[in-house]
Order: structure tokens, then sequence, then C-alpha cells
């Protein structure tokens, strides 16, 4: 028992070394950018350099790079920082003003240094963004590239009635729908006179001429007043922005480009050959640059699927079902059962993803669900060391008399089709509840990776059924080798020992990865890391515990069994 012990302590520290050490290798070069705009005898500033200082030295050692710049004394400095407060959408009120990658702070006491360190956090976890390159508009504060951002000018007149119609819809837009994939500036005009000739820029930049208000700019579409008919062309003008590429109404109107120039741009775009395309069943053509979301979707859903609760279920169903020698019967049960466990898997990752999306901008929430499956992943890397001994994600031995039970009530019904299918609808349920506390972990992960990245509401759907085409594939198969062989045999422990291990591993790393940087799993070679990382602990530790232990007389994980039955 002790060399197992002692094993087990050293197969785990190989594990976190590889996991961790994959995770971080991005995250250990990362450094944030601070930005600090400060004026010569200003006593907040003063009180401000020593400890942005101290947070270099002693906190983050080496993880900060602080950019000075005085302004009281420099007008070009001065205009720096002012250009900086257009860029970040905020208004200048005076010195300091720091800048921490998508953050924003204006003065400085010692009650507000919770803020600092709470802004470098959220750049470290995240992945820092240059303040520069915000300035620079090649980044947004929704920490997304300005060139997938659709960008609205929306001129309004106050106390004009049309204005305040327009301006909760596009609240609702960013809110509900885009969220940071699109940004409302907005300007008033009746009483601002610089925004009023500004409108007019726009609007002669579009071949138009201002005749009142609301005016608004999206991509090459300008719609002058509001009313309810607009929301259907507002949305359809961000889609296709967003389909086509976002253009900035801006370099319109600097002449940087025009709109003929845009159209004939994008219908060339249209009959260039697409690279990365694939055609994914059920939902059509996918290119797949930069499409890290489909691979991890991909992944987790087949892993997921190959759950030892859920094989288990089903061959120990499909063992009995055979016993009524009747290929209909075993159609009927079979498919009514993989329907409803599907369809209350898919209600239930439903509700975990709502709720992350609606927390999704308290970073604070994603860091303790990540840390929730992170334990979840550890709980069954034990599992295969030492199989059901403490906290275990497995359907409890005390739980299974009764789900025999339930079984055989459907087999009691198969001369009657509509309680037999009844009977499976109710046996389906009661698994799928039960399966709940070793197949949950799965999709919470997945959950708080698309919130992460803030998918809207389609691209959620169209990953959740390609999620679920894959989850389903395995039972599906193993269900329709059943029905042509009429055979049928019981998964064994040792198989789900060894499944045990690779989802615990892939349940870590992507955990880790979730706590350490969610970025990497933005770009598809770092994505493929990640999930090669955990394939190359899983392979490790199966060649620890399966050749090189054995040779010692060390017996662990699923070699346990084999070992007993040789003994046997």
């Amino acid at each position: 028992m002790k060399n197992q012990r002692k094993a087990f302590i050293t197969l785990s520290a190989v594990l976190f070394c590889i996991l961790f050490g994959i995770s971080t290798v991005s995250a250990a070069k990362d450094t944030v950018d601070i930005y600090f705009f400060h004026g010569d005898g200003c006593p907040h500033c003063e009180q401000e350099g020593p400890y942005l200082q101290y947070l270099q030295d002693e906190i983050y050692k080496g993880k900060l790079n602080i950019h000075k710049y005085e302004i009281w004394y420099n007008e070009e400095n001065a205009d720096l920082a002012e250009t900086f407060c257009e860029a970040y959408g905020e208004t200048s009120t005076g010195v300091p003003m720091t800048f921490i990658g998508t953050h924003y702070i204006s003065g400085f006491n010692d009650g507000m240094q919770f803020d600092f360190r709470t802004a470098i956090d959220d750049e470290l976890a995240n992945g820092p963004i240059d303040p520069m390159d915000i300035v620079n508009g090649k980044m947004t504060r929704g920490r997304i590239p300005a060139d997938e951002v659709v960008n609205v000018y929306f001129f309004r007149g106050e106390g004009c009635s049309h204005c305040a119609e327009e301006e909760p819809f596009l609240q609702h837009l960013i809110d509900d729908v885009y969220g940071p994939k699109l940004v409302v500036h907005e300007y008033e005009v009746w009483f601002d006179e610089n925004n009023a000739a500004y409108a007019e820029e726009f609007a002669k930049a579009y071949g138009s001429q201002m005749t009142g208000v609301p005016l608004t700019f999206i991509g090459t579409h300008f719609f002058t007043g509001f009313n309810e008919s607009y929301q259907e062309l507002f949305t359809s003008a961000i889609d296709e922005e967003l389909e086509a590429g976002p253009i900035n109404p801006l370099n319109i109107v600097d002449g940087s480009i025009t709109i003929d120039q845009i159209t004939e741009a994008r219908e060339q775009k249209k009959n260039e050959p697409q690279r990365t395309v694939i055609n994914v069943p059920l939902i059509g053509e996918v290119d797949l640059q930069n499409k890290s979301l489909l691979l991890t979707t991909t992944i987790i859903g087949l892993v997921d699927g190959v759950n030892p609760c859920s094989l288990w279920v089903l061959t120990m169903l499909l063992a009995m079902v055979i016993h009524t020698d009747s290929r209909k019967k075993t159609l009927i049960i079979g498919f009514v059962y993989l329907f409803i466990t599907a369809a209350i898997y898919a209600l239930f990752i439903l509700g975990v993803f709502s709720l992350l999306s609606y927390v999704r901008f308290m970073k604070w929430i994603q860091i303790v669900v990540a840390c929730i499956t992170l334990v979840l992943g550890l709980i069954n890397l034990k599992d295969y060391f030492f199989f059901k001994q403490g906290v275990s994600l497995t359907i409890d031995d005390e739980k299974k008399p009764g789900l025999y039970k339930k079984m055989r009530n459907v087999l009691k019904n198969t001369d009657n089709v509509w309680a037999m299918i009844g009977a499976t609808i109710v046996l389906a349920a009661g698994v799928s509840l039960v399966e709940f506390s070793c197949t949950a972990a799965f999709p919470v992960i997945w959950s708080n990776i698309l919130s992460a990245h803030g998918v809207t509401k389609l691209e959620f759907a169209l990953h959740l059924l390609l999620y679920m085409l894959l989850y389903q594939m395995d039972e599906l198969i193993i269900f329709l080798v059943v029905v042509v062989t009429m055979k049928s045999k019981r998964m064994e422990e040792k198989h789900g020992q060894v499944l045990k291990l690779f989802s615990g591993c892939l349940m870590v790393v992507l955990s880790a990865v979730m706590i350490i940087k969610p970025a990497l799993m933005n770009d598809l070679k770092s994505t493929l890391i990640i999930f090669g990382s955990a394939i190359l602990a899983t392979l490790l530790i199966l060649l620890i515990t399966s050749v090189i232990l054995p040779k010692f007389g060390i017996y662990i994980g699923h070699m346990k069994d084999a070992n007993r039955d040789t003994r046997d």
C-alpha cells in the first residue's frame, strides 16, 4: 500500500509538471503595461509612483512595464493623455490617470490600491492587452481585435423622443445580443456645435445631408430616424458587418476608403477560395481559421460522451433488452432512452451557460467555476488510482439496485408499446439525475469557456448542437451494434478507470488554463497544445502504471484488477 501511495504521489507530481508547465509557458512571458500620467508637484501622483514601483518590485516581480508621463509641463504628453482618454471613452478629470490593459483608474489614495491589484490580476488572468493597442485602434476594451468589432456612431439630440427610443435599444443589443463585439459611440448634437459639425462630416461622407436626428452609422449603412421597424434593419446591418468583416465608419469619413471600394472588396472576398473551410453535419460550412472553440467543442463533446457512468447504464440496459429477442423493441427502448437523456443533458448545459453568461463579466465567478471543475478533475484522477475509495464521481453502488429494478420494469411492459416507452422515459430521466454527479464537470468547463469568449446565442446553439451530436455518438454506435448483432457485453470496471484517467487529465488542464490564462483558448495552436498536454499526461501515466511499475511488483490503477484476475 505504501508503494502504491508513493507511486501515486510521484505520478501526480509528473502530471502537474506537464499540465501546469505547458499551460503557463505563455503566461510566464506575459507582462502588464501600465501607462501612468502624472503632474510634477501633484501629491496624489507622488503617492502612486512609489506604490506602482512596489507592485513591480515586490508583488509582481518583473511582470509590470510602467510607462510614466509628466503632463503639466509637457504638452506632447498632455496631448497623449487626451488621446488615451478618447480611445478609452473616458473624460480627463485631472492627474493621476492610469491605464492598465483595458482598465482606466482616475486619481489615487490608499483605499484605491485594491483597484490597481484587481486590474493587474485581471490582465494576467485573461492575457495582458497593451493600452497602446487600444489607442492605436488595434484592440477594444472588450478584449476583441478592433477589426472584429462593429462600431456604431449614434448622433442624437437631447429631448428628441426618437433618440430616446433608440438609445435603450442599442444598449439592449450590447447587453443581450452582441456583447463586446458591438461598440456604440454616442454624440449629442443639439447643444454641442462640435458634435453637430462632426455629424455633418459623417453625412457628407455617406453621400447624404443631415436632415435631423437620430443619425446612425453602422459600417456601410446609414439610418435617419428610428422606430420599431428600424430594429430589424439595425440587427441585419450589424450581422452583415460581422459576417463580411466590420468596417469602421471613421475610415469612410476620413477618406481612407469609400463605400464602393468596400462593396467591391467584399464581393471579391466572397469569390475567393476558402482554404480553411470544412463541412460539419447539420451545421454546414465552418471556417476553421482561428476557430479554436470548434476544436474545443469537438474534443470535449467526444470525451464527455465516453463517460463510464452513462456507458455502464446503456450497456446494462441493452444487455437486459436483447433477451426479448426483438429488434423492434430494442430499437424503441434504445432510441427513446438516448433521446430523453440527451434532451435533459442539453437543458442542463443550457442552464449552466445561461447562468455563466449572466455573470461572465465577473471574472472571479469564472475562476471559482474553474476551481470547482479542477477539484472534480482531481477526484477523477483519484478514481483511477483508488477506484471508489473516498469521494468518487461514479454511480453509487447503493443506487445500482434501484436502476436494475427500473430496467426490469421497462422489460415488464414490453407487450405494450406505449407502456414500454413511458417506462423508458421514466428510466432515462431517473438515470440522468443519478449520472449528474459524474457527468456534470465537462459541461460546466465547456460552458465556462464559451461564456468567457462571449459567444452569441446563435454561436452557442450551433456549438451545443455539435456537442450533443458528438456526446451521443459513442452510445449510438454501441446501440446500433447491439441492434445488428443482438449481443451486448457489460462494460468492465478497468475500462471505466482508464476513461476516468483521461477525463481527469483533461478536466485538470482545462481548469488550470481557465484559472491562469483563458486567452490561450482563443488560438487554434495553443488549444491543440492544451489538449495535447492532457493526452500526453494520460499516456505517460498509463506507461508508468502498465509497464514500468509492474516490473517492480507495484500494481495501481487498472493494473490492480488485471493482477488480481491473474492470481485468481
